[in-house]
């Protein structure tokens, strides 16, 4: 007997005639997490996914660092503060801190300043050309102190979609002076939110659907939703471009991390980090 199922693609719900059951409409916390054979840090071939499939969700109510799931990392920062629970978290019992005292060696790893957690160890995490997803992360700025021109321009990283080859990042969110701003797969600086002030020790939701091509075919959209809203806001779009900026031969493939990369010569970063959700579109 043919039933009629709705799925979510593209931020809206369609009908479609189905026999296999989804839960793309459901609250998104609500969606499958990813399997144990999903989380192996081998690099199985990607097996397909339906539309809706959670692929990845981090949501650190296990109360620890790797919100429970094998292959999640928390951060390569020797201090033992560079990484640590937080409670409440963005809509749960726990969140995750990381935290950067810049020109402390303590707080230094893979070559720079930063506190990054990622997922580079779970399979499904992982994404490859051909790939549609969604990307969703809560982020707080702890005590964020207001920028001026008295003092130096910095911009701290607080979430990327990063390639394994070594090329330039296809997107980065970060604080740059007092705006919310994305580095994008032109290579451009783009601000999402003119003013994140008023919104410092509060969650700020961010939103990324791309469909990652090695042509000039595939789109990048990025939205956010600031505290008290109940949807997102489209901030920033870019379609018939080429999102997956590398080779995708001989293991290498894209991941997510977030957390605090570079910043200030001297000061305290601390951002809090909840809700990382990746989804299927495709």
């Amino acid at each position: 007997m043919k039933r009629t199922f709705k799925l979510v693609q593209g931020g809206a719900c369609v009908a479609i005639a189905s026999l296999v059951v989804f839960t793309s409409c459901k609250k998104q916390s609500q969606l499958p997490v990813a399997t144990t054979e999903q989380q192996s840090t081998t690099v199985p071939k990607l097996k397909s996914m339906a539309i809706g499939d959670t692929l990845l969700n981090v949501n650190y109510e296990s109360g620890t660092l790797n919100s429970g799931i094998t292959g999640v990392t928390a951060t390569g920062a020797p201090a033992s503060d560079a990484a640590y629970m937080i409670s409440p978290g963005a809509t749960g019992s726990y969140g995750i801190a990381h935290k950067v005292v810049f020109g402390d060696s303590s707080y230094y790893s893979f070559d720079n300043f930063r506190s990054e957690s990622d997922a580079d160890g779970v399979s499904a995490a992982r994404f490859l050309p051909g790939n549609i997803r969604r990307y969703e992360v809560s982020i707080l700025l702890k005590d964020w102190p207001a920028w001026d021109s008295s003092q130096p321009l910095s911009s701290p990283v607080l979430f990327q979609l990063k390639q394994t080859d070594g090329y330039y990042v296809p997107c980065q969110i970060m604080a740059k002076r007092n705006a919310f701003v994305a580095r994008t797969v032109d290579t451009t600086y783009n601000t999402l939110i003119s003013n994140f002030t008023p919104y410092v020790n509060q969650w700020v939701k961010f939103r990324i659907d791309v469909s990652w091509t090695t042509t000039n075919t595939g789109y990048m959209n990025i939205y956010y939703q600031l505290p008290g809203a109940s949807g997102y806001t489209l901030a920033w779009s870019k379609t018939n471009v080429k999102t997956y900026v590398g080779p995708a031969t001989g293991g290498q493939h894209g991941y997510i991390k977030w957390g605090v990369y570079t910043g200030p010569p001297t000061g305290t970063r601390i951002a809090y980090h909840d809700d990382i959700h990746i989804i299927a579109l495709n």
